[in-house]
């Protein structure tokens, strides 16, 4: 830390420092679905193997719920996870 001094019309002194702050580069990443390598071919076998006339017959909270824990489950089976 440095005293520069005083203001011009104060009492105040202007303090200076430096502060260097490190990180790790590891941690700062983030891992995520890389939809660019994801295999579209096996997602979509399996969603022509259901039979969803039988699967969505609740009613259409359940249906949806049904329907996103499928597509849920499909992308982690199917979408490999990248660290960014």
């Amino acid at each position: 830390m440095e005293n520069l001094g005083k203001f011009a019309t104060s009492d105040h002194s202007l303090l200076f420092w430096k502060i260097n702050v490190g990180r790790e580069e590891d941690s700062m990443k983030v891992i995520r679905f890389d939809y660019n390598k994801m295999d579209l071919n096996g997602i979509m076998e399996e969603l022509r193997s259901c039979n969803w006339d039988e699967e969505l017959k609740g009613n259409v909270n359940e249906s949806w719920a049904l329907f996103k824990g499928r597509l849920l489950d499909l992308q982690q089976k199917y979408v490999p996870k990248a660290r960014v």
